[in-house]
């Protein structure tokens, strides 16, 4: 009886989920309610590749960008308490993730294969190598990891510096913040990284990455503000994050603004390009990385643990993030959105920098 309930639930909310959130928010939608399971090949068919001319105009077109913006501005209303957006996302089971992320530090964000024959563990070893290059930690360095997810990349800091003392980490996930606690023992807080008030000149490094999506438009620039002032002048912040490429908000962002990452407001690279300059942070270094072999090899490990996921979490999000994983591959793969990484330290550091801001947001513009 549930089964069936469930069933006519997805076809009654179908059409009015088209008339206004689109055809891309309710097809997303009408599947990941389905009880019954998935058929993964199918699945990641139905949203990575094209379709007839009609369909996908529809797809990229309908809602038009002014809707897409409100709906967006209307979400972030809704969530517009970080804590509550966070959990609902991140605190679905630590067990659940663990079956399709990689198993030995547990990033949750883009790898880099470097090789046909790389594992997700390869990759996300390659990530943790190039990002640990950029950080360059050194023992008694105050670091600071924003939104530092099951504390994949404060393990890895620790293994070089052995230094857990001045290793901090913010996080708004109670489940990640128990793994951390049990797992590794970090100085990890419950906390707001973008309402929190920050010491002037207080840590020789910050870092994110992949916590700057969970950052609105408008807040941006007084969360820059505040991390610049709380960096020593000697000190550098590393950036690793995907944004929107254009002006106008993809329409499939709107599963990921409203159903998957609820209350998000994604700012496209001008944006943040804007920002680093408003704020006195001039560009050291930066490059741009693929996120689609990431995106699949977690639908394939999840697909892989199908029955151990269902159990944990239930065939409706299960079939979700099936949904979601190849969603979000067609975003990146239609250029809708890039990974970027960026090494910024203060303009006023004792070392001038000498890439300006200014000429590296030119070339990135040009090039996209």
């Amino acid at each position: 009886m549930m089964r069936s309930l469930s069933e006519i639930k997805r076809f009654v909310l179908f059409a009015p989920e088209m008339i206004f959130f689109g055809l891309s928010y309710a097809r997303f939608l009408y599947w990941a309610r389905s009880t019954q399971i998935l058929d993964p090949q199918e699945t990641w068919n139905r949203f990575t590749k094209s379709e007839s001319i009609l369909w996908e105009w529809f797809l990229d077109n309908y809602p038009p960008a002014l809707m897409r913006r409100l709906l967006c501005n209307l979400s972030s209303l809704r969530f517009r308490d970080h804590a509550n957006a966070i959990s609902q996302h991140y605190d679905l089971s630590n067990q659940f993730y663990e079956l399709f992320l990689d198993k030995k530090y547990m990033f949750y964000s883009c790898a880099d294969f470097l090789k046909s024959t790389d594992t997700i563990e390869d990759a996300q070893e390659n990530k943790a190598n190039y990002i640990l290059n950029l950080i360059d930690p050194k023992p008694g360095e105050k670091i600071l990891d924003l939104g530092c997810g099951w504390g994949a990349m404060l393990k890895k800091i620790y293994e070089k510096t052995k230094d857990k003392k001045h290793l901090y980490g913010y996080t708004l996930s109670t489940e990640q913040k128990n793994f951390i606690d049990q797992k590794y023992g970090f100085n990890v807080e419950l906390k707001d990284f973008i309402t929190t008030e920050y010491e002037p000149e207080s840590f020789d490094k910050i870092y994110s990455i992949g916590s700057f999506e969970h950052v609105r438009e408008d807040e941006l620039l007084p969360l820059s503000k505040k991390l610049s002032q709380a960096l020593k002048p000697d000190g550098k912040f590393i950036h690793h994050f995907f944004c929107r490429i254009g002006d106008v908000i993809p329409t499939r962002l709107l599963v990921g603004g409203v159903a998957i990452f609820p209350g998000i407001d994604l700012a496209n690279l001008k944006k943040y390009l804007d920002v680093f300059e408003q704020t006195n942070l001039g560009v050291k270094h930066h490059s741009v990385h693929d996120y689609r072999p990431t995106l699949k090899a977690w639908f394939d490990r999840l697909v892989a643990n199908k029955e151990t996921a269902i159990q944990l979490v239930g065939v409706q999000t299960y079939n979700k993030y099936l949904c979601y994983l190849a969603e979000a591959w067609r975003l990146f793969d239609d250029r809708n959105l890039m990974l970027m990484r960026f090494v910024l330290q203060r303009q006023d550091a004792p070392v001038a920098l000498k890439t300006s801001v200014a000429p590296v947001a030119s070339h990135l513009l040009q090039e996209v």
